[in-house]
């Protein structure tokens, strides 16, 4: 029997920006064009305001660094097409970057240092709440800031940047008596218990106190009190403002800040161009939560993209943890009610159903949750469900010095590999360390390959938080663990923000 092997190659998909422009690109885009958002009229940001958070160190350094990208930053590097000059901020964004010094929150050094000198959990509480306190000044002031930026020391994440909680050695055995009962097959979903002893259901353990996690993450923390305060935060330490040996050159880093910045201030740096408008893509997955009181828990999570560009993150109900097969998924019941929490969403934003929803996952799709999400979508004419990993054994070279072009498809068999990293031809070169390995694509008809192929590509070119010209994973799978991080770190009773600013 032989098999045959199957290669397209893929066209990469155009971006739209202002001014009618559209290129492969969003570095040559925002030159060429400017941002989206000008074709829009009023929606266009016209001006940015910024304000900084930070002992008072890393505030001058910071601070030194929004100086340089007003007034622009040469380019550093030979390949100029990949690692461009850097503009000033009003020349490519058409909007002035408004940062000034008396806008800023010096945090109190008594304050910052007495929190230094504390165990690393107590140190993180304490860091939260200083940091936190001045996110909800500059929400409160009557000209409040766009975007706050929150500068991290080396020392602050040294001593915070991840803490563990320390059980006493009772709870802790107790908590190995429950695991071992799970592992045996003989739980219940209510063996968790509270602080008063009271038994919990799976959705009241998926929704714990902040300092019940066994984990904690300095950012997720930090972010999940921004949301609360409705004020979006970028994070930045030393490695952006300082030019070291180690670090990328200015102008990159620049235009990663620059594009993240214009974002989370409501502004549309660019919009893939979607063979289908109208569409939405939804990616599904589970969070891995643990606390002190309760067995492990995974909590459903939708991260969906419609086709302008919008993106909003919901939570779905929690789901218990299966020990034997140690693979989340969702019920008939829970699918639907998760399906048609995106559609709810996505008509508020539209005001009409899309035309199509696709929807990844990591794992494949139970027949439960294909009847709910069939159950949840019968309004939406054309639904697919794709399975898409990143953990497999295919690799594939070719003659020469560079690795396999990005958008290469290849098919054998019943199945297909697509390279969403890869040789760039826009670039001249292939813009990582190690052999690219493919995406494969499964539970797709043959006949849609090639469409589900072009929508990953798109969505791997739809990230905010940065400038680079693609991503490997696509943008509703690549921040999944970060954006359970953040839902879990808000307090019991707290609904999510749904826009995707809060988590990026």
């Amino acid at each position: 029997m032989s098999l045959t092997l199957d290669i397209i190659h893929e066209t990469e998909p155009l971006l739209q920006f202002g001014d009618g422009h559209d290129a492969r690109t969003p570095k040559e885009g925002l030159l060429a064009g400017g941002p989206y958002d000008l074709r829009l009229g009023r929606a266009h940001r016209s001006a940015l305001r910024l304000a900084l958070i930070g002992p008072p160190e890393a505030v001058r350094g910071m601070r030194s660094f929004v100086r340089r990208m007003q007034r622009g930053i040469s380019a550093q590097k030979t390949n100029i097409s990949l690692f461009p000059a850097f503009p000033a901020f009003q020349e490519i964004f058409r909007s002035s970057l408004d940062s000034r010094a008396d806008s800023d929150v010096i945090l109190d050094s008594s304050a910052y240092r007495a929190a230094l000198g504390l165990p690393p959990a107590d140190a993180f509480v304490r860091m939260v709440d200083l940091y936190g306190s001045a996110i909800e000044d500059l929400a409160r002031r009557d000209l409040a800031a766009d975007v706050a930026i929150c500068c991290l020391p080396r020392e602050l994440r040294d001593k915070c940047a991840i803490v563990d909680s320390r059980l006493p050695r009772g709870q802790l055995r107790a908590l190995r008596e429950q695991q071992r009962i799970r592992d045996s097959g003989q739980d219940s979903l209510f063996d968790a218990l509270g602080p008063r002893g009271e038994p919990l259901t799976v959705e009241d353990a998926a929704d714990p106190v902040p300092e019940d996690l066994l984990r904690r993450n300095f950012r997720a923390a930090l972010k999940a009190r921004a949301m609360e305060a409705k004020l979006p935060i970028q994070l930045v330490t030393e490695h952006l403002w300082d030019d070291r040996r180690d670090n990328e050159d200015a102008a990159t880093r620049a235009w990663n800040l620059a594009v993240a910045l214009y974002y989370k201030a409501g502004g549309i740096p660019w919009r893939a161009d979607m063979r289908v408008d109208e569409a939405c893509f939804v990616g599904v997955s589970f969070h891995h939560l643990r606390t002190q009181r309760s067995h492990v828990v995974y909590s459903s999570l939708a991260q969906a993209f419609s086709s302008d560009g919008e993106g909003f993150a919901l939570r779905g109900e929690a789901v218990p943890y299966d020990a034997q097969t140690r693979r989340p998924y969702l019920s008939a019941e829970k699918a639907n009610g998760l399906l048609s929490t995106v559609l709810d969403a996505y008509r508020e934003r539209a005001g009409r159903d899309p035309v199509r929803i696709v929807v990844h996952k990591t794992t494949l799709f139970t027949n439960e949750e294909r009847e709910g999400i069939a159950a949840a979508l019968t309004s939406v004419p054309n639904v697919q469900l794709v399975t898409i990993r990143s953990r497999h054994d295919f690799r594939m070279l070719r003659q020469g010095t560079y690795p396999p072009h990005r958008g290469t498809l290849c098919r054998l068999a019943d199945a297909s590999y697509l390279f969403t990293v890869g040789y760039q031809p826009q670039h001249l070169t292939y813009p990582g360390p190690h052999i690219p390995v493919p995406l494969e694509i499964v539970g797709v008809e043959f006949a849609d390959v090639e469409q589900v192929a072009d929508d990953l590509l798109c969505l791997t070119k739809m990230n905010w938080n940065s400038a680079r010209s693609a991503a490997g994973l696509p943008i509703t799978l690549s921040f999944a663990r970060k954006v359970g991080g953040i839902m879990a770190e808000l307090p019991p009773g707290v609904s999510p923000h749904p826009s995707f600013r809060y988590y990026m």
